[in-house]
């Protein structure tokens, strides 16, 4: 038996980051910021879900209680103890509403199983209201559940089941009605205020310079993360403000890139950004082979007739042998393509690299900020 650690170089990851990170990538306004007051809200609330195959709750006590409730709105009073159905779910609903939505809109809506229901897939929620954050009634929600699953079979002893991805999840596409609308207040006294989605302070000042070269208006970076832009009278004037704003927010900007390198040691994934430059440092990077080889050899009484046994014996022999170490002097490096090459002919593995590129970060030969996933 030969057991072999081969160093062979496994980065691709590195190949795509120095492809897409040898130029600085242009980004639109809208892709890198977003409106302040353009927040979407957030819906929660809890319901029943009927109409299951059997596949509902096994502990009733909650949904007892929730169905005894439900049929006192139809003037049906039943004792608890009488509701012993597992055709039914207790579940929590959800729902995201998006900026600018008006009373009559439809939403989907998200519903995920709270007790120990084994599926939701066939089932129908009752009617639902959800409420804000603020605990008002915001919208209210019903229909028949759509699963991206199955979840079929047997259980019980002896039984077999086969299930594919998550049944006690599901969606209701336009499941949800609003009762309320909202326009969004997104100025006040004619200034709007744009925040970043990776706060940096080069980007801000990139986004106001760009805003104020191309819209004529008064743009400010306020902090890292905050751009403050004062709309033009005359579009306030006219009732233009909408026009303003989507001249605004496709506006080319180049995002400025931190140097950083991500490293996944589970999944063995390493990624750079084009900004990584490495100090002249030296690498020493050898391997090893392991080889146990093992012959069988047979074994037999040494006299006629003994009260011995023929066994078969194996005779193991193992032998190491290492390589010469590889030493590489690396120079500047400017481009993750460079460094990519150098390791490549280093002839290491993703984990290998993983290694290396740590000890030269604290060697201090890493300008840049390392994060381990």
């Amino acid at each position: 038996m030969n057991v072999r650690i081969n160093w062979i170089a496994v980065i691709g990851a590195l190949w795509v980051a120095s492809t897409l990170g040898a130029y600085a990538l242009e980004s639109r306004i809208k892709d890198v910021a977003r409106i302040a007051g353009l927040e979407p809200v957030e819906l929660i609330g809890y319901g029943v879900v009927v109409g299951l195959s059997g596949t509902g709750d096994k502990d009733l006590k909650v949904t007892k209680q929730t169905m005894a409730n439900l049929l006192e709105n139809f003037q049906i009073s039943i004792p608890i103890t009488d509701i012993k159905s597992k055709n039914s779910a207790a579940v929590m609903v959800t729902a995201r509403v998006p900026p600018f939505h008006t009373a009559g809109d439809k939403i989907d809506i998200t519903v995920a199983s709270i007790g120990d229901s084994s599926s939701l897939q066939g089932g129908v929620l009752m009617m639902t209201p959800l409420l804000d954050p603020q605990g008002g009634l915001y919208a209210l929600a019903q229909g028949p559940i759509t699963v991206g699953g199955y979840n079929v079979g047997s259980r019980g002893t002896g039984g077999e089941s086969v299930s594919k991805n998550v049944t006690t999840v599901g969606i209701i596409p336009n499941g949800g009605m609003l009762k309320y609308g909202r326009t969004g207040n997104y100025y006040e006294n004619g200034i709007m205020k744009l925040v970043l989605l990776r706060p940096d302070f080069t980007t801000a000042e990139r986004v106001a310079r760009a805003i104020n070269t191309t819209m004529n208006c008064g743009a400010i970076a306020k902090d890292a993360g905050t751009i403050s832009v004062a709309i033009p009278q005359n579009m306030l004037d006219t009732d233009q403000v909408a026009n303003f704003v989507s001249k605004l927010e496709i506006l080319p900007v180049k995002p400025d890139m931190v140097a950083k390198v991500i490293v996944n040691e589970r999944t063995g994934t390493i990624v750079m950004g084009n900004e990584v430059r490495i100090a002249p440092a030296v690498v020493a990077h050898g391997a090893l082979i392991v080889s146990i080889k093992s012959t069988p050899i047979v074994s037999q009484p040494t006299a006629p007739f003994a009260d011995g046994k023929t066994v078969v014996v194996p005779d193991e022999t193992t032998r190491v042998q290492e390589d010469k170490a590889k030493i590489v002097a690396i120079q500047e490096t400017t481009t993750v393509q460079e460094l990519t090459q150098m390791l490549s002919g280093l002839g290491a593995t993703t984990s290998d690299l993983i290694s290396i590129l740590e000890a030269l970060s604290r060697l201090g030969a890493l300008q840049m900020e390392m994060v381990t996933m």
